[in-house]
């Protein structure tokens, strides 16, 4: 059968994420790939990249989607909310296939949204792209729900491990099982469901490197880094509370450590392969050894 989705276009491409999947995409050397950046931006692009510049008006949108089979966004924070504008252009261009800025937390389990107030943003987002796609069912999309990403956020210390003061910040018991995705498969499960899109078309797709524990992590972190850890106890709970206090006081340091939090508490539906069903075997995701990744990114 011929391959559906040829032309792709990448909004937010210049960031962390973006780049990523911008060059997973190329080096497929099965997709034309093009991205959607602002007038005003100077940001450089790997050679064979199209780029297509916009002030966001509806007009200059849709210039840049004619011909696109395929829309992925990569956009965070405050621009989220001009996702929308990018889906409705979408529509008019005749895009087959949107998949707009999940790519973390849980934000369809309730409870997970209730903890964390700016989840709101994507699940508005999803929402309004659900309606359009209702009313234009040649619109499809798909949201990829990832966990944190692993190795950006173990040597950030979202995770809650400073690599370099060996310390550990275990969240009530440590043993609560999560999903986490390293970066790379973030891009390679683009790439997955842009090649399948019949089997993930208009659904929440949840993926993993792996579910694992900070017990766990922390035990590997000894095994490969070695040294003599030091570890501090907290609640989960209370975390998530105190950084929404520092979030609300003009903090948005904080967003990324109250998502962290709120994956360690019970019922944010952290746990794809328990609370949802893991699309791993669907989109042909390579497994990863939690060792070997730890170890990869202490050497970077």
């Amino acid at each position: 059968m011929a391959q559906e989705i040829r032309n792709v276009i990448v909004v937010g491409a210049s960031g962390n994420l973006g780049s990523i999947v911008v060059w997973t995409l190329q080096s497929t050397q099965r997709f034309n790939v093009s991205v959607l950046t602002r007038s005003t931006s100077t940001a450089v692009f790997p050679q064979g990249v199209t780029v297509h510049k916009t002030d966001y008006s509806a007009a200059s949108l849709l210039v840049a989607l004619q011909g696109q089979d395929a829309v992925v966004s990569t956009i965070a924070g405050a621009a989220l909310g001009e996702q929308k504008k990018v889906i409705d252009a979408a529509v008019q261009a005749g895009v087959k296939r949107f998949i707009p800025s999940e790519f973390g937390g849980n934000t369809a389990n309730k409870y997970a949204n209730d903890l964390v107030p700016v989840f709101a943003r994507k699940v508005e987002v999803v929402n309004y792209l659900k309606a359009q796609s209702a009313a234009s069912p040649s619109l499809t999309w798909t949201a990829i729900v990832t966990g944190p990403f692993f190795d950006r956020s173990l040597k950030s210390g979202v995770l809650g491990f400073d690599l370099q003061k060996k310390s550990a910040k275990i969240y009530d018991s440590g043993t609560r099982i999560f999903s986490t995705t390293t970066i790379a498969t973030v891009g390679a499960a683009v790439v997955a469901v842009l090649y399948r899109p019949a089997e993930t078309k208009n659904q929440y797709v949840y993926i993993s490197s792996f579910n694992t524990t900070q017990t766990e992590i922390l035990a590997a972190l000894k095994k490969v880094a070695g040294g003599n850890w030091t570890t501090q106890q907290t609640t989960a709970y209370a975390e998530v509370l105190a950084y929404r206090e520092s979030l609300a006081k003009g903090s948005p340091g904080a967003i990324r450590n109250m998502v962290m939090a709120a994956t360690y508490t019970d019922g944010t539906g952290s746990n794809f392969a328990q609370d949802e069903k893991l699309s791993n075997s669907v989109l042909q995701l390579q497994p990863e050894n939690l060792e070997a990744v730890i170890k990869s990114v202490l050497q970077t």
